[in-house]
């Protein structure tokens, strides 16, 4: 029995040999012996010494300049001192993986996790524990494993690379390519990922003992094969979806990681290429990603920066548009950046700090404008990134903030409006365009608020993409801060990721100064209807605390016509006919100036994806036949001592002139006044001029600002 049992395991042993050769042999095939680095390797290689010459590929991957990581074992016990919540954190990360224990919390994770998931026996690849499927795409694109390798370098301890060897070959061997992967772990999403994380793992820990020949050989043997699946296909969808960027930024990572394989240079050239196409068809003239959500905007974002990042090292050409339009997406998120530093939930997009990714920004663009909306000093990430010496160099940048306040991006369709730079400043954006593909959310017209360091309204988040009600629930318009008809969403939906029928906007006008903001634009979905309703939203921010609205409604029939407001907790009550929120200091109050009803009920917001809490939503409401309007006072009654009158609007030859034709409020503060007219449906081309408070003007939209005496005016046309 002893006999046969050391026959089997030589039989087997044999086995492993015969097959770890045969797969060492296909990768010292794919080098390119020409390379003067490679000599001594090629030298094994011709006389058929596979054992040395795999050896000595390791010692060449051991000792050539890492792509990514510029931190040493020398510079842990600065990391340690300087970092130390994160390194409390990545230890804690590192230690749970090793237990196969995961939740997904990264700042930048696209599908983040609250409840651990832990594997009992062997990780099954692909796993779906909670019935969302994202949840198996995040397991696989291995950014935890990085956690393992910074570990191993801020600690010493050897178990984090055996844990990352185990998993990783138990990866390999369990996830072949094939048309039910190609669903799952071998997506080609992830496929392009992991590249990044695979590269920076191994540049963590490839001093150590686990980190051997063989072990090496299966590694480059996976991430070739990575290559020829990412490369195999560049379609019409790639090119115009964020996908196709982060495949061939993993392409590109591989062409530089994997420099000594033949293969290498075409594949540079071939990601260079198709990220130039990429970028040249999904970003726009202001910078957005198309898709308009910033979540993925700064997904490909990261890729390109890090494309950047490794161009300058390496010294390799990048066409220049793709240059410019990286340090353009750098400017879309200051522009659109809250004064907390955060990007706004608009579409598919978590509230995340953007100082993290703009740092990297300030330090591959040397630009004292995107420093100025960045870290003061490297991040923990960065660090391991540039190094201590970048440390120095990203210290002499300067800071110098843009020279914009309030801006446009006429690509994307949306406007924000913002007092300073300050972390005070009061903040506001408004969605004036069509919806931005499957991320983008039912939001034409919807504004937000953000001021004393709060958020007062918002969006309400995406919570899941999972195909049921919730997934409904917040990318409806009924949970956006927009306007509604019979209690009907904007669009049709027709799954997590399309519409049967799209809202869609027109005659967008914006008008940006010190003193005040302007926007506008109708939407027409609601023309879908038997009987046509069309409706315009008319935003009006005086600086530095005072919004009025003017919404209109009009159609033949009846209709049940809303405004929607959504705040992100429950702290909100209806007092004095109208609504106000519930902090201890620095209240918004919303006031109708005309009449209506008012309903608040329950909602949900999600700050970031599987996580909602319970929060509030106000309804204004009025069932009207034909034309109808609200207009509404949005203010801090504890700064703003605010009385307001409806104004009557005459003709210039003095014919009183009904509500459906032209409205004006007049605002009273402690030492101005303003009066603003709307004219909503003029009779005739010529009949711009209008009677209000006895002053004749001109215009569809104008400003009467007067201080309280009365004794000075200033008539501004915001629109003629």
């Amino acid at each position: 029995m002893n006999r046969i049992c050391l026959s089997f395991f030589w039989i087997l042993f044999l086995s492993v040999v015969y097959n770890g050769f045969a797969q060492s042999t296909s990768i010292l095939e794919r080098l390119n012996f020409e390379s003067n680095t490679l000599t001594e390797i090629s030298a094994y290689q011709a006389s058929k010494n596979q054992r040395k010459a795999l050896r000595a590929l390791l010692q060449h991957y051991q000792s050539k300049a890492n792509v990514y990581i510029k931190v040493s074992k020398f510079d842990a016990d600065f990391i340690r001192k300087t970092y130390p919540e994160d390194v409390l954190e990545t230890l804690k990360t590192a230690d749970d993986v090793l237990e196969k224990n995961f939740i997904f919390r990264y700042d930048w994770d696209m599908e983040k996790t609250n409840i651990p998931h832990q594997f009992k026996n062997d990780i099954d690849w692909n796993a779906i524990p909670n019935g969302d499927p994202e949840w198996c795409f995040m397991l696989n694109r291995h950014r935890y494993w990085v956690d393992l390798g910074k570990a191993y370098l801020l600690t010493g301890d050897e178990k984090y690379v055996k844990g990352f060897v185990e998993q990783a070959t138990h990866w390999i061997a369990n996830n072949p390519i094939n048309e039910i992967t190609k669903k799952t772990s071998w997506r080609r999403i992830e496929a392009g990922i992991r590249c990044e994380n695979w590269i920076k793992t191994f540049e963590l820990v490839k001093h150590s003992k686990y980190i051997t020949a063989a072990f090496l050989s299966k590694f480059l043997e996976a991430l070739y094969e990575h290559g020829v699946y990412i490369n195999a296909d560049f379609n019409y969808f790639s090119k115009t979806s964020n996908w196709g960027v982060l495949e061939f930024h993993g392409l590109f990572n591989l062409a530089n990681f994997l420099s000594e394989f033949k293969v290498a240079e075409g594949w540079k050239q071939d990601a260079i290429n198709n990220l130039n196409t990429s970028i040249q068809l999904q970003i726009q003239d202001d910078g957005t990603q198309w898709e308009q959500s910033p979540m993925y905007h700064n997904e490909v974002f990261h890729c390109f920066m890090n494309v950047n990042l490794l161009a300058q090292r390496l010294d390799i050409d990048l066409p220049k548009r793709l240059i410019d339009k990286t340090e353009a997406m750098a400017y879309a998120n200051i522009q659109w950046q809250k004064p907390n530093y955060h990007q706004p939930l608009l579409g598919d997009s978590d509230d995340t700090d953007l100082r993290g990714l703009l740092t990297l920004a300030a330090y591959i663009f040397k630009d004292p404008k995107i420093k100025s909306r960045a870290l003061n000093a490297l991040d923990y990430h960065s660090m391991f990134i540039l190094g201590l010496d970048q440390m120095q160099a990203y210290d002499k940048i300067s800071t110098q903030n843009p020279e914009f306040l309030s801006v446009f991006q006429k690509s994307s369709g949306d406007v924000y409006m913002r007092t300073s730079w300050d972390t005070d400043a009061s903040y506001t954006s408004m969605h004036l365009k069509k919806l931005g593909g499957g991320h983008g959310h039912d939001n034409i017209l919807h504004f937000t608020l953000f001021a004393n360091n709060r958020d007062y309204l918002v969006d309400n988040g995406r919570y899941t993409y999972v195909n049921n009600q919730w997934r409904e629930f917040f990318k409806s318009s009924t949970n956006h801060n927009s306007l509604g008809v019979d209690g009907l969403a904007n669009s049709v939906y027709q799954g997590s990721w399309s519409n049967a029928f799209e809202a869609r906007s027109q005659g967008i006008f914006t008008k940006l100064t010190t003193e005040f903001d302007y926007a506008e634009a109708e939407n027409t979905a609601y023309k879908r209807l038997e009987d046509p309703v069309s409706i315009k939203r008319r935003l009006l921010f005086l600086k530095p605390d005072l919004w009025l609205i003017f919404d209109s409604f009009s159609s033949k029939g009846a209709h049940r016509y809303s405004q929607y407001f959504n705040f992100p907790n429950t702290k909100v009550a209806l007092i004095n006919n109208g609504v106000c929120t519930r902090y201890s200091d620095n209240n918004l109050r919303i006031q109708p100036i005309n009449e209506l009803e008012i309903k608040l009920e329950d909602s949900w917001y999600s700050k970031e994806y599987n996580f909602k809490t319970r929060s509030k939503k106000v309804e204004m409401f009025k069932n009207a036949t034909g034309f109808t309007s609200f207009i509404s006072l949005v203010y801090f009654p504890e700064n703003d001592k605010v009385s307001y009158t409806k104004e009557a609007v005459y003709t210039r030859s003095g014919v009183l002139l009904s509500d459906e034709i032209a409205e004006a409020v007049t605002l009273k503060l402690a030492e101005k006044e303003y009066t603003i007219l709307v004219v909503h449906n003029s009779k005739a081309p010529g009949a711009h001029f209008y009677k209000v408070k006895d002053q004749f003007v001109s215009g569809e939209v104008v400003l009467i600002e007067s201080h309280a005496s009365g004794e000075q005016k200033n008539i501004v046309i915001i629109k003629e």
